[in-house]
């Protein structure tokens, strides 16, 4: 039986990829461009996430499969309504997925952390859903890190986001006493035992769970031990941890009135002998069948293979050390691997998402670009390639676990949504908006201005500008015979913008009529398409009164061909397995990019079945064996034309009736 592994790395950069493919950092990708073929891949607009997740998933065009934005635009709604939380889901995808197509034909698949939830057919198995970046849907507890004072104050001069992260509950306080009180016998130890809470709340509403921690000293060299309890009893230990050491056990947690068994991992990741600096790292809270359809193969799952996690430290690249990040990367890849190796005996198609590089760039990528507005040459820039690295090599991993897949019989697709490029500049394009009449903005409580885009006449969202018509949206501002003026009004401002520099902040902006050159139409897709010219990110998310230098990484605002010396918006697209051209790199300048839409006509083609039916991409035939792509050469014929030539003007033809 044919199978088809594709192995969707958000934000992968082939740019990055290539770079460190050739200084030696990624033996598994450089395998894998060995035995089989490597092309850059044009995202749909924009070049986000949701987006070309579901192109890749139909084979569609957004304004096919309805998802152009980051959610859906729909009628009879206020047009600040656009239902970003469903934007990955089959509630907003009028698309065939390419599972259903398979489905169809009887061939069962199975999603990992994937775009398409609910489920929609009993021929997939679905291990958890791709909520977005930064939420999951099926967790019942966030990963966290508890630190003492101590290790909070080292924690301030390391560059993460400590007051986001405090805000969050990603770091978590804690505060050791010596007095205990209501214990019947205490742990044996040196020195005085030190005592403190570790809560576990949950997500949603629910129960915290209590669990105490206490430090002993075991050699008499100062504290050397945590022990983990479950109440204030000796005999109720959970778990015994050395610095270094991870622990493993179930929890009972009560979310949303129901009972749930989670799985939860603490690491001791740093303890100092007098107890002052304390570093607790704890897992991400999974469910153990919950999170997979059916539930039954999600308790296989975890018998099998131990607990499920989906972040996997990937918040704490500042906070914790780069052997605790390994070793739970490691877990969680080795899960991945394992469980695709198990579920795929009887399916024909696997397709998962892994998000890592995406948090990554967006936080360093400008720390090694000099075309970045923050770029600095020194420690930044060293740090940023150590994190770069790390998170590619990560990449490598999870790559190497499903070449090691690959047989007689199975193929493996190595895709990616989009690439990354850095930030250079921050426009004040909402002061624009404002001063033209455009939206309507009022002050907060501390006297900024913030826009009210209920009331303005035009809705941002994206590269998609939508009119706010009364024919269209609940409490809409625009009549119908002001719609053609207030487009024109908005292209005529976004394409007279210019920096300091004289330069276009606007790469491109034009009616949705004029957007089939570029992949978009229909229904979903804005009134108005545009997007900033490379080095712009979004400017509609803040008042500004002049242009601003910006430090991030960015995809979405920027033109899908926009590039850098390390970044590049380009996706990439990897493919081999049997009958696939070895060593091959398609030739852009005569064939162009594959786009993210040719991936599900090719899987198709490769499993001998019809293609999902709104599908619109391309059969890759120029990756297989004895596809010849070589330029056609000719012998030329010399051609003898009557009369003297005349000059090729214009359409040519033009001038010939006048």
């Amino acid at each position: 039986m044919k199978r088809v592994f594709v192995v969707g790395i958000d934000a992968l950069n082939p740019k990055l990829l290539l770079k460190l493919v050739k200084d030696g950092e990624l033996p598994n990708f450089k395998k894998l461009m060995e035995i089989g073929g490597f092309s850059k891949a044009l995202p749909a607009l924009p070049a986000q996430t949701p987006e070309n997740w579901t192109s890749i998933a139909t084979g569609a065009w957004p304004g096919t499969h309805g998802i152009a934005t980051w959610g859906r635009r729909l009628p009879k709604v206020p047009i600040t309504e656009y239902f970003g939380d469903e934007s990955m889901s089959s509630n907003l995808c009028r698309a065939e997925y390419l599972w259903e197509a398979l489905a169809r034909r009887g061939l069962r698949s199975v999603l990992l952390n994937f775009v398409g939830y609910p489920p929609t057919t009993d021929k997939t198995v679905h291990v958890d859903w791709f909520w977005r970046p930064g939420r999951w849907y099926f967790e019942i507890c966030s990963a966290a890190c508890y630190v003492s004072e101590g290790s909070l104050r080292d924690l301030m001069n390391s560059g993460a986001p400590i007051e986001h992260m405090l805000k969050e509950a990603l770091l978590i306080p804690i505060k050791t006493t010596n007095k205990i009180e209501g214990w019947t016998r205490l742990p044996e130890s040196r020195s005085q035992p030190l005592i403190f809470r570790l809560i576990l709340r949950p997500v949603r509403p629910g129960k915290d769970v209590t669990l105490i921690g206490i430090l002993i000293d075991e050699t008499g060299k100062g504290y050397d031990t945590l022990l983990i309890y479950e109440e204030k009893d000796p005999t109720k230990i959970l778990c015994r941890l050395k610095v270094g050491d991870w622990s493993s056990f179930y929890e009972e947690f009560e979310v949303e009135g129901k009972r749930q068994t989670g799985t939860v991992r603490f690491k001791l990741a740093e303890l100092s002998p007098d107890g002052a600096k304390l570093k607790i790292y704890r897992s991400q809270v999974y469910p153990i069948s919950e999170f997979v359809y059916p539930p039954k193969i999600g308790k296989e799952l975890t018998a099998r293979f131990g607990p499920y996690i989906n972040e996997a430290v990937g918040r704490f690249i500042r906070v914790l050390d780069k052997q605790t990040i390994i070793e739970e990367f490691t877990y969680q890849i080795k899960w991945i691997g394992n469980a695709a190796k198990y579920l795929m005996k009887d399916a024909s198609l696997y397709m998962m998402h892994w998000h890592l590089l995406d948090t990554i760039q967006h936080a360093f990528l400008s720390s090694i670009d000099p075309a970045s507005g923050g770029y600095n040459e020194g420690e930044k820039e060293k740090e940023g390639w150590e994190i770069i690295k790390l998170g590619y090599r990560l990449a490598d991993m999870l790559v190497g676990e499903f070449i090691r897949l690959l047989d007689d019989h199975s193929y493996i697709i190595v895709v990616s949504d989009h690439g990354h490029v850095p930030n250079r500049r921050r426009f004040p394009l909402l002061k624009a908006l404002l001063e033209a009449g455009l939206i309507t903005a009022r002050k907060d409580e501390n006297g900024k201005l913030v826009v009210d885009w209920g009331k303005s006449k035009i809705h941002i969202s994206t590269t998609n500008i939508y009119v706010n018509l009364k024919s269209r949206y609940k409490g809409g501002v625009v009549e119908d015979y002001e719609y053609e003026e207030v487009r024109d009004q908005t292209i005529d401002l976004l394409r007279s913008l210019r920096d300091e520099e004289g330069r276009p902040v606007i790469s491109f902006a034009f009616k949705r009529e004029d957007a089939p050159m570029i992949g978009l139409w229909g229904e979903s897709i804005g009134d108005i398409v545009y997007a900033y010219s490379p080095g712009y990110t979004w400017s509609h998310n803040r008042y500004e009164e002049k242009i601003s230098v910006d430090t991030g990484a960015n995809h979405g605002p920027q033109i899908p061909t926009a590039e850098s010396i390390y970044g590049s918006n380009y996706a990439v697209f990897m493919i081999a397995g049997p009958k696939i051209k070895r060593g091959y790199v398609r030739p852009l300048e005569l064939l162009g990019p594959v786009f993210t839409v040719d991936v599900a006509s090719t899987v198709s083609y490769l499993l001998n079945v019809d293609p999902p039916r709104h599908s619109q991409g391309r059969i890759l035939y120029d990756f297989l064996e004895g596809w010849d792509v070589s330029e056609v050469k000719r012998e030329h014929v010399d051609l003898s034309f009557p009369g003297k030539p005349q000059p090729l003007i214009g359409d040519v033809t033009e001038y010939t009736l006048l």
